[in-house]
């Protein structure tokens, strides 16, 4: 897949590969907001961003919300991304399994950070909500 993406998406890839999953700090939410922030210099994340580093705390903050999906739309809706069409480069919520996830769409695909250890997951979840990004 290298060299097919947008370079940010073959960073956040790189990135997921070699740093282990850690709450508050690489998370699938944060990770992609990271994502989000190296391709476009904006963070749908500062509102909740240093606030948690445990797995209760991060439920406390999705729950506000809903779940993933209401916390994505919230963050990005107030950095002023706007929902789209899943395009590749975009960030996504998909559905995997019953669960809420964040990824970025890679056309067919979705890559998502690995919940436990570090690495990443393609794979064609349904798609709930996109975000493209310039």
């Amino acid at each position: 897949m290298s060299g097919r993406f947008h370079p940010a998406v073959e960073r956040a890839r790189a990135r997921w590969r070699s740093e282990p999953f850690a709450w508050g700090a690489a998370d699938c939410i944060i990770s992609v907001c990271d994502y989000l922030l190296d391709r476009t210099g904006i963070d749908p994340a500062a509102p909740w961003r240093g606030s948690y580093c445990t797995p209760e705390g991060a439920e406390a903050i999705c729950l506000r919300h809903g779940a993933a999906l209401g916390l994505m739309r919230h963050g990005m809706a107030r950095a002023g991304f706007v929902p789209g069409e899943p395009v590749p480069g975009a960030a996504v919520v998909v559905d995997m399994f019953g669960h809420e996830i964040t990824g970025i769409f890679l056309g067919g695909r979705q890559t998502m950070l690995r919940l436990e250890g570090r690495g990443l997951v393609d794979w064609p979840a349904p798609v709930l909500e996109a975000w493209p990004c310039a």
